[in-house]
This record gives C-alpha cells, structure tokens and sequence, in this order.
C-alpha cells in the first residue's frame, strides 16, 4: 500500500473512531448495491469458451458465479455441466459450516478440545497425522487445519464432534440440492447415501449464505472467511492469483480437481466456484496435472475481469427512479453515485432519497469513492445500522475531501447559522469549511440541524464531490 493510501486510510479510520461510531470501515456485507447493473456478458462468454476448450479434452467443468457487491446486480450464474461431482475436500466448507453454528448457538465454543486418538489419524494432506498422540486440539486449531491444510485427520475428529446430521440439517436449512456429506475422508461409501457429493450451484449457495451471515453471526463468517484467506493449498487458484486478496478451499481427489471461494475486488467481491472432472485417466496425479492448468486459467480470466472492472470507468446508463423526478435537486449526483457503485436504490425503481442513511452505508460509499480497500472489521453493529447525523457525514466528508486535495482546507470561520450552538464542538470546524467551499447551504430558516438524520440524496451530494 502507498503511503498516500495509507494516510487516507488512517485519517478516516481517526474520523470514525473520533465520533465514537465505530463502525465497519468497509465490511463486504456492508457494501451497497449498483441498482444499474453492469454487464458481465463477456465474462460469461469468456469463461464458456475456456469450458468448452477443456471439454474437447475430455475434462468436464462447471463454474458458479455469484456477484456479491452488488455492482453486478447480485447476478448468480451457472455455466458448463450441471451435474454433480465428488466433493473432495470442497465438502468441508459445510463441515466448518455446521460447526460454526454449533458455536453460535453456544452448543460448543472454539477453545473446547477434543482427544485425538492414534486411530483418528489418516492420510492424504495435513500436517496433524504426523504428530504424537493421544493428544488435547482445540476445535479452533482442528478447523484452521482443515481449511487452511485440508487437513484429513482434523476433518474426520470435526465430524465426530459436530455430527453428520448436523450437517445434513444444515444444508436442508439453506435448500441445498445437492451437497452430501455422507461419511468421513478415506471412508468407504457402500451405498450412494452414504457417499459424499457436490455441485456448484450449492457450492454457490452456501458461499453466498456464509458470506451475508444470514445463518450465522458475523464473527462466525469472518472467522471462516479468514481460514479460507490463509489457504496453503497453492494449486488452483493459489497458483493463477498469486499475492491477490482471495479466500477459497480447494478439493482434489482421483480424477477431480476443485477450488472455491470468493474473490476480494474491492467493489467487486464475487464467489466462485470451479469444478472439474477428467474423464481420461482415473490416476491422480495425472489428473491434477491436466485439471490444474483449467481451473488456473478459469480463475485468471474471472479475477482479470473483475479488476478491470474495478479499474476502469463505470457504465454511466443508470435506472431511472420513480422518485427522483427530472426537476430534483439532487437528480445528477444520486446518478453519478449510483453509476460508480457507491449506492444503491432501495428497489429497482425507487432510490428513497429523503430516507436517512445508515453509519455504515455512508462511510461505505465514502471510502468506495476515495477508493480505499475494503478492509477492517465492524466492533459494533448496533451503531453501524442507525442513522448518521448531519454533524457526523459532514465531519467524516470534510476529512476525506481534504484528503483528495493537494492544498488542503480552507481555515474554518464562523458558522452563519441560526442554530449554530447546537453544532457539537467536534464539528464545527467541519461545518463552517464545508460551508465556506459551498458544501453546505443550511435550510430556508438558516438552521443547521447537525443533529437530524442525513438523507440518503444528501449523502449522493456529497459524495458525488469526490468523484472524477
């Protein structure tokens, strides 16, 4: 990181902590929509190419897609074969799944522990098999192994802790089709139902669920989501994205060669899924070594995409909304926000513009504009969802746009307010700056009111300001 990006970044993480919001700097899940979609039409074009290619080689693939910024629409796509595959290790995201909202309901906690006996140990990847045992591993180190090493013998310990039903009860929550988990790494599977199973549009879901937490709390999802940020399986997706922000489980067993995840563009973040069968040889090493070189090169052309998405200029053809009317006053910058992805309208044809605005959506879209990567985490989401005051947006507004300028501020005046006492101290210089530059013009009886709610066109006025 630069060091002008980092001081941008500090000056605004200062600002927030400053007004006590503390608040989710950018948190995936915060990030707020394009209601105009963008086109992902030669992605998909792409990607069936690189399907097809593979196909003449005897390698059957299926790749999941779905937008998680919203930039795209919140499009899900599903391309190449639909039918099923074995999971390999892919499965184990259900696992660390289930296990987790073991957690949240309070049924178990990570720092429990478990004995692994010498009779748990198995084959294949990790590094726990090659320890002493008896032993006492934590839950918490059991599920880092397995995600981060696909660690078998962590895997199998996990399973008799959580529970197949448990799992089983999981995916039937979230309507998987597909996904099975219906025995332990290295288990025989006499019957089908006992026999694991996957495909991407499940593998999509269960991404997409993880990551909005909507069966968990989101220290469970960040915590899954950070093991998946640490994988040290480097064959797949590791390989292609070397260095890029990418958080995945990768699975690889006989002739099957997998990896999943999700892809951290800022304002882009997509989760991926990339599934491949090689129907040539039944030998594993000559499987991996045909099925690899697919899966990189899938992965380089959605993650190539999605930066020069990011990097280029927004579609400027933005939804016209029922209550942004010609004659608003804010019409051209709630259009400008929304066509670069900063926000979002409450539906397909309404922006809401005198609702208020929420803390987190508001420095959100602020940072977005400053272009600041989507880092830090939320300590509280209570106050992140409330209103953001007048006196906080301008005070958080003003320090980013002295950011974006080489000069600095203006020195700030007196406030020509009718209620300027009731301008906290904290903000007064921001308000009589923004005032000076024009920013800020008061209502028709020359009041302020710092502490009134900001509205949602109010904030696509500001931070329209910062855009090119």
């Amino acid at each position: 990181m630069n060091k002008t990006l980092q001081r941008r970044k500090k000056l605004l993480i200062t600002a927030t902590l400053t007004l006590s919001m503390l608040l989710t700097i950018i948190t995936p899940g915060a990030v707020p929509a394009a209601s105009a979609a963008a086109d992902i039409s030669d992605l998909k074009r792409s990607v069936q190419a690189l399907i097809d290619e593979a196909a003449t080689k005897g390698i059957r693939v299926s790749v999941g897609l779905k937008d998680l910024s919203g930039y795209f629409g919140n499009e899900e796509t599903l391309l190449g074969s639909k039918e099923a595959y074995k999971p390999a290790s892919t499965i184990k995201l259900a696992l660390v799944a289930a296990l987790m909202q073991q957690v949240d309901r309070g049924a178990l906690t990570l720092e429990d522990t478990v004995t692994v006996e010498p009779d748990d140990v198995v084959g294949g990847t990790g590094s726990l098999q090659k320890e002493k045992f008896p032993q006492e591993v934590s839950l918490e180190r059991l599920a880092r192994l397995m995600i981060t090493q696909s660690d078998n013998t962590a895997t199998n310990v996990l399973i008799d802790v959580v529970g197949l039903k448990r799992v089983q009860e999981l995916m039937d929550q979230l309507n998987l089709e597909v996904m099975h988990l219906g025995r332990k790494m290295f288990a025989a599977a006499p019957t089908p139902e006992q026999d694991n199973f996957i495909n991407a549009a499940d593998l999509i879901t269960l991404l997409d669920r993880i990551y909005k937490h909507s069966f968990l709390t989101e220290k469970s999802k960040d915590t899954i989501i950070g093991w998946m940020l640490a994988q040290e399986v480097d064959t797949k997706f590791g390989a292609a994205l070397q260095g890029a922000k990418i958080a995945h489980k990768t699975g690889e067993n006989a002739n099957v060669t997998h990896d999943t995840g999700y892809f951290l563009v800022p304002g882009r973040e997509m989760a991926v899924a990339v599934l491949t069968e090689v129907t040539t040889t039944e030998d594993f090493d000559e499987a991996q070594a045909i099925g690899n070189p697919v899966v990189q090169e899938i992965a380089k052309a959605i993650y190539g995409f999605l930066q020069q998405s990011a990097a280029g200029q927004p579609q400027m053809a933005v939804t016209r909304f029922l209550d942004v009317p010609d004659h608003h006053w804010a019409k051209a910058e709630i259009e400008k926000a929304i066509s670069y992805g900063l926000l979002s309208g409450s539906s397909d044809t309404e922006f809401s513009p005198a609702e208020p605005i929420t803390r987190a959506d508001f420095v959100s879209a602020l940072a977005r504009a400053q272009g600041l990567p989507e880092e830090g985490g939320d300590t509280n989401a209570a106050a992140a969802a409330q209103p953001i005051t007048r006196a906080q947006m301008f005070t958080l507004f003003m320090q980013a746009y002295a950011n974006s300028r080489s000069n600095g501020l203006p020195a700030a005046s007196a406030l020509n307010a009718s209620d300027a006492d009731q301008v906290p101290a904290w903000a007064k210089d921001s308000f009589a700056q923004a005032q000076r530059l024009g920013f800020l013009k008061g209502y028709v009886d020359g009041s302020l009111r710092p502490g009134m709610p900001a509205t949602r066109a109010e904030a696509a006025k500001l931070v329209s300001l910062l855009l090119p």
